[in-house]
């Protein structure tokens, strides 16, 4: 038999393996790293691999797969959204830009941090009309509403409020492997808008506003554009930020960097879809590897999925190409699921293709 060449992106695994190789250990503690022993960081993705698929062996049609959506007026050609980081200067020179445009070439929609590297409107200008805007609120509520007023001439299609990263948190990983921020990294977003005007700190990290309800229902009245609270896990919560105007939410617990044993955000997500009325766009982040795993966050709800540090993986690696490779490798899995599914679109998944932990025990 003629041996198999090894290559490093058969797998997302693949792809963070031969980033790891290449990349000082205070940069990967910071991209991979999450908060106290990262036991949250390891349940996101042990959640996914707790869900076992259910296949139906008689299709309900011939078709597809066909792995397009609408998310808020978004004609997308898949349910994968880049989720958002920072600092992206860490993993290559292009940053935010190489990101933008190899999310662009594949119709994927970006949502990119206010913690930019590169000013907002030249990386929306990168991705035109698939790019969304993830605030954080600094200062003071004249300098969110200039950051919002910012996004919206930029080129922002949606606003996305993190309420879940106002506090600091305890990055033991990143502390250990003694990371400070580069001194060719910035904050071009910041900067704009006139939070930051001196050197950037050494941690990478500024003080943030905490998000009150009020906070989310005066952001509601300050913006006609559509949305979303990301950073939320329990179903009471959800309800309300609809309740108050909010057009989405995303499940997310920050991709276990703010508090270790959070409950993972696909448990949350199974939680939360059922609560939701119809219509509210919902989203999770958090653990998401591969296109099997999208597949199963569909399946119990969500409408789109955010993927992390599986893009940063190959941003490090190799720029736009890199990303591009990554978002290929997930859509592949992907349409390959649906088809061993008996799937003909992301449409038809529902919680009859997935079993639940506890539900066919051994």
């Amino acid at each position: 038999m003629t041996a198999v060449e090894p290559r490093v992106d058969h797998t997302a695994a693949d792809v963070e393996a031969a980033w790891r190789e290449r990349t000082p250990a205070p940069v990967r503690a910071y991209v991979a790293g999450g908060a106290g022993a990262d036991g949250t960081v390891e349940g996101n993705e042990a959640a996914f691999r707790s869900v076992w698929l259910t296949p139906r062996g008689i299709r309900a049609s011939d078709g597809g797969p066909d792995t397009g959506t609408t998310l808020l007026g978004h004609e997308l050609t898949s349910p994968v959204v880049l989720a958002p980081t920072s600092p992206q200067r860490l993993l290559h020179p292009d940053a935010e830009l190489a990101t933008a445009r190899a999310a662009a070439r594949r119709g994927v929609l970006s949502i990119v941090s206010t913690d930019t590297h590169h000013p907002f409107p030249d990386i929306a200008a990168a991705s035109p009309g698939l790019t969304w805007f993830q605030l954080y609120g600094y200062r003071d509520r004249a300098h969110v509403a200039e950051t919002v007023a910012y996004a919206e001439r930029g080129g922002a299609t949606a606003l996305v409020v993190t309420v879940d990263a106002s506090d600091s948190a305890r990055r033991v990983g990143t502390w250990r492997a003694g990371f400070r921020l580069p001194d060719d990294v910035d904050y071009g977003t910041l900067r704009a808008v006139g939070v930051l005007d001196g050197a950037a700190p050494a941690s990478g990290r500024l003080d943030r506003l905490p998000v009150t309800w009020a906070d989310l229902a005066w952001l509601r009245e300050l913006t006609p554009l559509p949305l979303l609270v990301k950073g939320v896990l329990r179903a009471e919560d959800a309800r309300r930020c609809v309740a108050e105007g909010a057009d989405g939410v995303i499940v997310s617990n920050h991709g276990g960097r703010q508090l270790d044993g959070v409950v993972p955000s696909l448990v949350a997500l199974s939680r939360i879809a059922p609560e939701l009325p119809a219509g509210t766009a919902l989203l999770v982040d958090g653990g998401v590897r591969s296109g099997v795993d999208v597949a199963k966050a569909l399946a119990l709800g969500a409408h789109a999925v955010c993927l992390g540090r599986p893009y940063l993986w190959g941003l490090g690696l190799d720029g736009e190409a890199g990303v591009g490779r990554v978002l290929d490798l997930v859509d592949a899995e992907l349409r390959d699921a649906l088809r061993q599914l008996g799937a003909s679109s992301v449409a038809e998944l529902d919680r009859s293709f997935v079993a639940l932990p506890g539900a066919h025990p051994l």
